[in-house]
């Protein structure tokens, strides 16, 4: 494909910047396209968090171990997003410059962690025995303890979380300075 300033090469070579330069630039470098799909992960059991009773940082605090995994909801999505975007190459006249993946490679699926906007690990909710966090973000187990980023949230489709946080964080925040003035924290 071509690179910014490619075009100066062309432009010295073929006069003008109507059709004859139009397709010199289509029989050179050709004309492709590039999609690429986001989709929701759906909360799974297989998914989650816990203390690593066998680890400890450089202070001696105990460490977390994440476990994690896709699950079929995600695999099947990427699988329909693929032939999705195979479909509308094929109805444009074009072909798919790569195969198909197959289940085997999860129909092409990113690896965990390779896309932004993650969010989750630990999930607000009312119930201790479903969350770690209340409805301020405040771990049901330490009275002191409240988390002020992507973590609270249970789910995350698509689009930077930066914003949420910030109104999640002020929430917070709010909820910290009330409970401090009445003498909860």
């Amino acid at each position: 494909m071509p690179q910014l300033g490619s075009q100066s090469g062309i432009a010295r070579r073929v006069e003008g910047y109507g059709a004859a330069m139009k397709d010199t630039i289509l029989k050179e470098y050709g004309c492709t396209v590039g999609l690429s799909g986001r989709g929701e992960m759906i909360p799974n059991e297989d998914s989650y968090c816990e203390i690593d009773k066998n680890g400890v940082d450089k202070w001696g605090t105990p460490t977390l171990r994440f476990h994690w995994k896709w699950s079929d909801a995600e695999v099947r999505q990427v699988k329909h997003m693929q032939e999705t975007f195979r479909s509308i190459i094929d109805d444009l006249g074009g072909r798919a410059l790569d195969p198909m993946p197959g289940p085997d490679e999860g129909y092409g699926i990113s690896k965990g962690g390779e896309i932004i906007h993650e969010a989750g690990t630990t999930r607000m909710g009312t119930s201790p025995r479903t969350s770690v966090l209340n409805e301020w973000c405040q771990a049901h187990e330490v009275k002191n303890l409240f988390v002020a980023d992507a973590g609270p949230f249970v789910s995350n489709a698509h689009k930077n979380v930066t914003w949420t946080i910030l109104a999640l964080a002020w929430r917070t925040s709010e909820h910290i300075a009330d409970e401090r003035r009445k003498g909860n924290l």
